[in-house]
């Protein structure tokens, strides 16, 4: 894990950064389908786009002369928003400490995660393979129904014999199919500096650090600022502190969110809403390495906003749709069940992009939005509703991503119906075969095997793109 995003070097990075699948000539675009809106799906709809941008939304839409239309024959949800994630740990497999752990600094200091997944990514970064694991981390994403990402950090793309964040990348080292939020969201104009801070171990930043990102959420300079906070044992005391550490750093501010919580208590959730401080839930990996996760349902009942993140694929989920799934499996033992499918869905949506500060862009099918959009084939269980069909869904079961307008990833027949031409990669999903857009999928065979090979140098090996239970 790395301690923070340095805004510098972020900076140049996005700078450097041109994405061919993002070149390509803007279209007219419409997808007929179940459309899910902020109101409610709306049956036989139509999203036309035109270029980068959702222009109607509706039943009765008109098609513009000259424009591609494509029935989808599925659902049209807006693109899953991932705010947790390590974006280039998820080429590794998954690993288990053997036992639960009273919090991370426990299984962080283990042998076994130090030989399984610590030697192995540092290794790989080392050796000048992190450009080809954040290609690969962006289509594991998009296989999982995500279309915006938090976790990259630009230290983990050094290229051979550099130890230090690089400013300049070269042309390609970023795949340019998913937003990686805080460093190449595509969100700003040409040179803006990003608005996302996400921040692994916030209480261990220099006073300056701390500082600055107090100034940048007062200003408005920062829109979303996510703190990995009280990971660990509901009851562990090192991880309960953390909450009290991190106000008294004067760090609960609106913008800000909290990863985790897993021991936090209502007293906190209180001051939490109080301030306008989000929660953060990745429940899979919470139970894996700690045995339980945070109480959301007191923190639904203390008015604190909250979304879903799967944090890494070696102890959390491969990617959203996996850990709605696993979080609906959960949310249905509980009883009362914290969630109806429907917030589940808006925690995943609309919830990750408000507190990502990015709402006003994506997260909601609405004229005027980015066209970031996932469309799933129709459901096959009789009497689902798009909520449900959404958490229950397998990653085989996606038809197409879009991002900014562009189909980025799907099924064959709805990739080459939209895009006028054939995609370049094809491969399986769950049984089903998919393909990546043209601009990307002549590097995925190389990307693979690059990876393969310096995994097994180190014991390792690749994680597959998605577990299809």
């Amino acid at each position: 894990m790395r301690l923070s995003l340095r805004l510098a070097a972020i900076l140049c990075f996005a700078l450097a950064i041109l994405s061919p699948t993002h070149a390509a000539a803007q279209q007219v675009l419409g997808l007929r389908g179940t459309v899910v809106t902020p109101s409610g799906p709306v049956a036989n709809g139509t999203v036309l786009i035109e270029g980068k941008t959702i222009k109607v939304v509706g039943q009765d839409v008109a098609i513009p002369p000259g424009a591609r239309v494509v029935d989808t024959h599925g659902t049209i949800y807006p693109g899953l928003i991932d705010l947790h994630n390590h974006v280039t740990w998820n080429v590794l497999p998954r690993w288990s400490a053997g036992s639960k752990s009273g919090a991370r600094y426990d299984w962080q200091q283990l042998p076994e995660y130090r030989m399984a997944l610590n030697l192995p990514h540092e290794k790989l970064v080392a050796e000048g393979h992190g450009c080809a694991a954040e290609r690969y981390a962006e289509v594991k994403a998009l296989v999982g129904g995500a279309t915006s990402q938090a976790g990259l950090h630009p230290e983990d793309l050094s290229l051979p014999g550099r130890a230090t964040v690089p400013t300049v990348l070269p042309i390609g080292c970023v795949g340019g199919l998913v937003r990686e939020l805080g460093v190449a969201s595509r969100l700003y104009a040409n040179g803006a500096a990003e608005k996302l801070r996400y921040e692994v171990f916030p209480l261990a930043l220099d006073p300056s650090h701390t500082t600055a990102l107090i100034d940048g959420l007062r200003a408005g300079t920062i829109n979303s600022a996510l703190f990995h906070i009280a990971e660990g044992a509901a009851e562990n005391a090192s991880a309960r502190r953390e909450f009290a550490m991190l106000e008294a750093r004067g760090l609960l501010l609106p913008g800000v969110s909290i990863i985790h919580g897993v021991a936090l208590s209502k007293a906190n959730f209180a001051a939490m809403a109080k301030s306008g401080v989000g929660l953060i839930w990745s429940p899979r990996s919470n139970f894996e390495l700690y045995g339980s996760t945070a109480d959301v349902a007191d923190a639904k009942a203390a008015g604190v906003k909250m979304a879903i993140a799967p944090d890494w694929s070696p102890t959390g989920s491969d990617g959203m749709l996996q850990e709605l799934k696993y979080a609906a499996v959960w949310n249905a033992t509980q009883d009362p069940a914290p969630f109806t499918d429907r917030e589940l869905f808006e925690m995943a949506t609309r919830n990750a992009a408000e507190l990502g500060g990015i709402a006003a862009q994506t997260g909601t099918i609405e004229s005027g939005m980015r066209a970031d959009l996932l469309v799933l084939a129709a459901s096959g269980s009789p009497g689902d509703d798009v909520y449900a069909q959404l958490i229950h869904s397998s990653p085989g079961d996606v038809a197409m991503v879009l991002v900014d307008g562009l189909p980025v990833y799907g099924e064959e027949p709805l990739m080459k119906l939209s895009l006028a031409a054939p995609g370049s990669a094809t491969f399986s999903i769950c049984g089903r075969p998919k393909e990546l857009a043209p601009s990307f999928g002549a590097s995925w065979t190389s990307t693979t095997a690059e990876l393969s090979l310096a995994l097994n140098r180190w014991g390792s090996s690749l994680s597959p793109l998605a577990e299809c239970h």
